[in-house]
């Protein structure tokens, strides 16, 4: 703690000092505004001008949750989603890269956790896709178009790695996948039909489906125990104390 009872570096906590270091890196690859939504960090100095969306605490969200790297059968069945091997990419040091982040205000981090929308990424460029009507979209989510060019590297230092296309592509098709018209309801109906759920019989695209909602609760799930997970984080404050920090983050 340095004199007067400001945090030395020292006495951060890791997971926050670590979480900073991947919002900065963040905004030195994108600049101080959310490229979906164009929302304006708080901490953006003074010269830079706020678009009319206004601005937000942005946050290093991840595409593919943090508690991925914790979860085995978590990754096996990303792994069948992608049609290739994910263990590594969501392991170790790699699930914090700045290739599985977006910087993102807290509302449009939710509505990617929740499937609202997701990023395509063809030829190296990056397409807005939205999963749900425009009247139930967030209006950062709203301000872009169905299929429009959503731009990365317009930071300090655009050399810092893009988002990754294998993990933009992973998250929009498990989206996708989950809000197919008519899609739901059937996993309903397999689900419910527990006898043949748990004899083995669903197959093809029937177990295609199931897998998606197993996938949606399991990336919920990660959802819920990163945020409890980071509320139970501790800061020191300016009296050397310790007290909760909410902080909602590390999800997708």
């Amino acid at each position: 703690m340095a004199k007067g009872g400001t945090p030395t570096p020292s006495s951060i906590p890791t997971a926050n000092r670590n979480e900073r270091n991947r919002k900065q890196k963040l905004v030195q690859r994108d600049g101080w505004f959310s490229r979906v939504g164009y929302v304006m960090d708080k901490s953006a100095p003074a010269h830079i001008t706020p678009q009319p969306v206004g601005t937000a605490v942005l946050e290093a969200a991840h595409i593919i949750p943090f508690s991925a790297s914790k979860n085995q059968p978590l990754r096996s069945l990303l792994s069948v989603f992608a049609g290739q091997d994910m263990e590594m990419l969501l392991t170790g040091e790699n699930i914090n890269d700045a290739s599985n982040a977006l910087l993102l205000s807290p509302t449009t981090h939710r509505s990617l956790g929740d499937f609202e929308f997701g990023l395509e990424c063809r030829d190296k460029k990056y397409f807005m896709r939205r999963l749900l009507e425009a009247r139930l979209l967030h209006t950062e989510v709203k301000s872009h178009m169905d299929g429009e060019e959503i731009y990365f590297g317009q930071g300090s230092n655009p050399d810092i790695v893009k988002p990754s296309p294998l993990l933009c592509n992973l998250h929009l098709a498990v989206g996708l996948v989950l809000r197919n018209s008519g899609v739901a309801e059937m996993i309903s109906q397999i689900l419910q039909d527990e006898d043949l759920f748990n004899d083995g019989n669903v197959e093809g695209d029937y177990w295609f489906q199931v897998s998606a909602s197993l996938l949606e609760r399991k990336l919920r799930a990660a959802q819920v125990s990163d945020e409890s997970v980071i509320d139970d984080k501790m800061n020191a404050d300016t009296n050397g104390n310790l007290s909760v920090h909410s902080h909602h983050t590390l999800c997708i």
